[in-house]
């Protein structure tokens, strides 16, 4: 059931980030760093190393993103 929730997260995340909308965007950045978090903590569970590091890559990226949205 998780998974599903962070599918959805994902999904919304995605649709923020890629709407007209530029005053989303931190919002976007937000859930998509939520889900990604929900993402990295499946992929440890399931001893996927290579999925994990791809989703922390993603997460640090995604909070970089809000934290400069936030400061610019």
């Amino acid at each position: 059931m998780a998974r599903w929730f962070a599918f959805l997260l994902t999904m919304l995340g995605t649709w923020l980030l890629t709407n007209t909308n530029i005053n989303l965007f931190s919002l976007g950045w937000f859930i998509s760093g939520i889900s990604t978090t929900m993402w990295t903590y499946f992929a440890f569970k399931d001893k996927d190393v290579p999925r994990a590091l791809m989703e922390v890559m993603y997460l640090t990226l995604s909070l970089r993103a809000v934290y400069n949205w936030i400061n610019g």
